[in-house]
């Protein structure tokens, strides 16, 4: 039987992966939590992420006009709450504060997560400005998947293991 809920919890509703979207500007590198990317085009290969006004990753990104999104496992799991509360404004390195192992990418400047599902790398083509919320799409420049780590998701607030296709 369908429940109405309240209006502020219908992004809630929809199954998410964890993602975090690492980015690096003259010499600092930064990373956050997000539970919303999309996949929105083969050729290109375009993603969408959303990064509030305020972060600080909305500055790095827009600065820099690259960023990774990097598809957590549950190596990250640990980082992904946590990552709320800290800001690289505040934070020498958010990896380290974090415990995560940054990796070189190899077509933009902003670091791989280690232990992550999959890390796409990613050139700003376009910004749109949402109700305090920034629209990135950027188009694929390199991909990296590791099939041993299951990516986990979200929904309604509690983390799922993405198992096998059915």
């Amino acid at each position: 039987m369908l429940q109405e809920i309240p209006l502020a919890q219908a992004y809630r509703v929809t199954p998410t992966g964890l993602y975090l979207i690492s980015t690096a500007y003259q010499g600092k590198r930064n990373v956050q939590f997000a539970f919303r990317a999309l996949g929105i085009s083969e050729a290109p290969p375009l993603l969408l992420i959303g990064i509030q006004d305020k972060n600080f990753s909305r500055e790095m990104i827009q600065k820099s006009g690259e960023f990774v999104l990097n598809v957590c496992s549950e190596n990250q799991l640990h980082a992904v709450d946590k990552s709320r509360d800290l800001s690289g404004r505040e934070v020498e390195d958010k990896f380290l504060a974090l415990g995560l192992e940054p990796l070189p990418a190899t077509q933009v400047q902003a670091p791989l997560v280690a232990g992550c599902h999959a890390s796409v790398e990613c050139r700003v083509v376009s910004d749109f400005f949402a109700e305090g919320l920034h629209l990135f799409v950027g188009e694929a420049l390199a991909a990296h998947l590791d099939h041993q780590l299951a990516p986990v998701g979200r929904l309604a607030g509690k983390n799922y293991r993405l198992g096998k296709p059915i």
